[in-house]
């Protein structure tokens, strides 16, 4: 397997989580990873943007047009690392507008009562959407590293974007 996955958000939103949870769930199926992040003003809300490939490869940095995966945090995320985004790449992006794999996973995020599982349900629609990871050894990773009072939520944001994910394929596959 060789997949290439571009993180995109703010400080303050679980980006480097999400990229744990994604690299060690990845890991714990043997696919090889490698990764980096930039975070900078992170802690004062500035962009967070993390680069993973799944797979065998030399360096962790991904050029323009070579992502096949963009996970964004707001459609201005998007916007802005979409140069990574090879052509007919997926994004995932968290965003009340009308498209595919646009999900408003802040305002399901509030509807589990976590508002700070957006990361993970984000992640799951992404796994879903593909299709060729093992949703289970993401779950482990999850219960793994959250705090105990965050686990169920976590899991179950986690379960729900993944859910989303296979629907919106099973939706395209249709088309």
């Amino acid at each position: 397997m060789n997949l290439k996955v571009l993180i995109a958000g703010r400080g303050g939103e679980g980006i480097i989580f999400l990229t744990r949870v994604l690299t060690e769930g990845a890991w714990r199926q043997g696919i090889p990873v490698i990764s980096t992040e930039t975070h900078g003003m992170a802690q004062r809300g500035g962009s967070v943007v993390s680069q993973v490939k799944l797979g065998k490869h030399m360096s962790p940095m991904l050029r323009l047009g070579e992502a096949d995966v963009l996970i964004a945090t707001s459609f201005k995320e998007a916007q802005r690392t979409r140069a990574y985004l090879k052509e007919g790449g997926l994004t995932v992006v968290n965003s009340p507008e009308k498209g595919v794999l646009h999900i408003d996973a802040t305002a399901l995020a509030k509807k589990l009562a976590h508002s700070r599982g957006a990361n993970l349900i984000l992640l799951g629609a992404a796994i879903g959407f593909l299709g060729t990871l093992n949703p289970r050894s993401f779950l482990e990773i999850i219960s793994d590293l959250s705090p105990s009072q965050w686990r169920g939520k976590n899991e179950e944001a986690f379960l729900l974007g993944l859910s989303l994910g296979e629907s919106s394929k099973k939706e395209t596959q249709k088309l």
